[in-house]
């Protein structure tokens, strides 16, 4: 799901002139009457952003995300539940399908036109428009039936889903975000898919940028920062418990670093407001710093486990190289799972505050994960036994293993140059991996490189890598198993699809078909222990097949400033939701002392 995680904060939230949306006070640990308006909210990301474009952006995170309002509905951080937010009301039919929503009236784009139904069908349109290339093409449909979005009237937006779906409200307020049909709809009908994919480059002057969110794009410098500043519309239909207009920042200045070393120096030396350490070691060096007085400021360490891991993806697809065919055996894979030492990433690379991770249900989800599924965890014997049976029994002179055919075992791992955790997790790979005979070369490219690395295709329909390690984040939690862009076969082949290890357009193994089916039949599936079987059904499939060998997941942290005001309660940022959807506190709430 799309979510505005710089700075691992929730989507900005809202409400109109007529109706306005009104922030609960139980949101914020301040009374409005202790708030300071104003002010420049400093965090940093750890590479350039891509796009501008809300329709071809799939990097997390992203600027489109980060400035947009939301949609329909939003989720209650602190009560999780779901409550009317760009919809001032909605009503469900009895057979769970049909959903229409009123659109509160007031609201507008940065550019001062109104907000109205239009734009969420403007939104469903493009983004379910194959050739577009939209990360949440997938999301679309169910089981190859669409979600029918329709305009009623001005006012009035009706989404029917093809069968009763136990996501739906997750659906409704994180899937569709509307988008200005005045800016978008005139290119669209005139050039069709690739004039969509054409606008909103990184390049764009930022007052050409239309957004409906509290914060819209002042500037962006490549490779320096990108700086918001407060959208002059959203608080008109955005207030806090006192009535006041939100956000109450004037902006947000999100600075551009090299990596996760280069994050943590920008908080010891006060250039940046919030922190998340990754790591035990980074952690301490951030509380040493409080306790030395160099920083004044707040540290929640172990807030919760973080909804995220990390994994390797091997090329699958179908091509008659050595090495595609290798990748392709289970039993390579197999192999490759018991030479990763878990616990030794969560160790040593994690300073212990961590867990280690057997499928893409996240440890957070700790009721969820099925038992059973750490079959092929470290055990190199294991492994040695079943590069055995495909044919590596022998050594060459430079202790590599070597099939009848003189074929190596040899592989490049490639990770993101800015994330050290992932480089940490890389080096335990290569040393366990060498022990044995296999052997394992490091390759640290920027994120955005080795994200369309992922996707791109040459002449004759091949990817040009043999294993990424990457990650994903976020998700549903009403069925917190990968969603549909991640195990449909028939994705977009380019531009989104995250059903990484096969790229071709078809399922080329049963395993893909069975937990398709199985995933949709969880969706369908309104009775939480027979859900969660059909989740255990899934994660068994995926901890044999190992199309992703997953690796570990992170404890969050959160660290802030002490001039950095208004997060949630302590009960919330040490939830789920914390974790999940929002980090320690919602920017339209956040204000700095001063």
């Amino acid at each position: 799901m799309k979510k505005a995680l710089f700075v691992a904060m929730a989507m900005t939230l809202g409400s109109s002139l007529a109706a306005p949306f009104v922030y609960p006070a139980s949101w914020t640990t301040n009374k409005p009457s202790e708030v300071q308006t104003g002010g420049t909210l400093r965090t940093v990301n750890l590479q350039d952003f891509k796009t501008l474009n809300p329709f071809v952006s799939s990097e997390s995170p992203n600027l489109p995300d980060s400035l947009t309002a939301g949609s329909f509905l939003t989720q209650d951080p602190v009560t999780d539940e779901f409550i009317p937010y760009m919809a001032e009301k909605y009503t469900q039919s009895a057979d769970k399908r049909t959903f229409t929503f009123t659109i509160r009236k007031g609201m507008k784009w940065s550019d001062g036109k109104p907000i109205t139904a239009d734009d969420w069908i403007t939104s469903y349109t493009i983004h379910s428009d194959k050739n577009v290339g939209s990360n949440i093409y997938d999301y679309m449909s169910i089981n190859n039936q669409p979600i029918k979005v329709t305009k009623v009237d001005a006012d009035t937006v009706r989404v029917v889903f093809p069968k009763a779906d136990v996501t739906a409200l997750e659906w409704v307020s994180g899937i569709l975000y509307p988008e200005p049909t005045h800016v978008f709809m005139p290119v669209y009908k005139s050039k069709g898919a690739d004039g969509i994919k054409n606008m909103w480059t990184i390049s764009t002057d930022p007052k050409d940028i239309v957004t409906s969110g509290s914060f819209m794009l002042d500037r962006y410098q490549r490779g320096e920062r990108a700086i918001l500043k407060k959208n002059p519309y959203f608080g008109e239909w955005n207030k806090d418990s006192a009535g006041k207009p939100l956000p109450y920042l004037d902006g947000v200045q999100i600075n551009i670093v090299a990596d996760a070393n280069a994050q943590l120096t920008q908080f010891l030396a006060g250039n940046i407001d919030v922190y998340s350490p990754g790591d035990r070691d980074k952690l301490a060096q951030v509380k040493a710093a409080m306790d030395a007085k160099k920083i004044n400021g707040v540290l929640i360490p172990n807030a919760s486990a973080r909804a995220s891991s990390d994994f390797v993806v091997f090329n699958l697809d179908d091509s008659a190289t050595y090495k595609t065919k290798l990748f392709s055996n289970p039993k390579f894979r197999q192999a490759f799972s018991m030479i990763v030492n878990r616990d030794a990433m969560v160790d040593l690379t994690l300073g212990g505050l961590g867990a280690p991770t057997y499928t893409g249900v996240y440890p957070v989800y700790k009721d969820w994960v099925a038992s059973g599924v750490d079959k092929y965890k470290f055990n190199p014997a294991g492994a040695i036994k079943l590069l055995n049976e495909l044919g590596f029994t022998k050594k060459g002179p430079d202790g590599v293993l070597v099939d009848k055919n003189g074929n190596k075992l040899e592989f490049t791992l490639i990770t993101n140059a800015e994330n050290t955790r992932r480089q940490g997790f890389a080096k335990i790979i290569q040393d366990e991996a060498k022990k044995i005979g296999m052997k394992v070369n490091t390759s640290f490219i920027a994120f955005n490189q080795m994200t369309t690395m992922l996707d791109a295709k040459d002449n004759f329909g091949r990817r040009n890598f043999d294993a990424i390690l990457i990650g994903l984040t976020g998700g549903g939690k009403v069925f917190p198993v990968s969603g549909p862009s991640v195990i449909e076969c028939s994705g977009l082949g380019e531009g989104g699809n995250l059903h990484m290890f096969n790229q071709s357009n078809k399922c080329r193994f049963p395993f893909e078909t069975q937990t398709i089916n199985l995933y949709w039949k969880g969706r369908a599936e309104f009775n939480l222990a027979a859900r969660k079987a059909i989740a255990n059904q899934m994660q068994k499939i995926e901890a044999e097949q190992q199309p992703y060998v997953q690796l570990a997941a992170q404890t969050v942290h959160f660290a802030w400033t002490a001039r950095t005001q208004g997060e949630l309660p302590r009960a919330a940022v040490n939830s789920l939701n914390a974790s999940t959807l929002y980090g320690p506190r919602i920017l339209d709430l956040t204000w700095i002392k001063r």
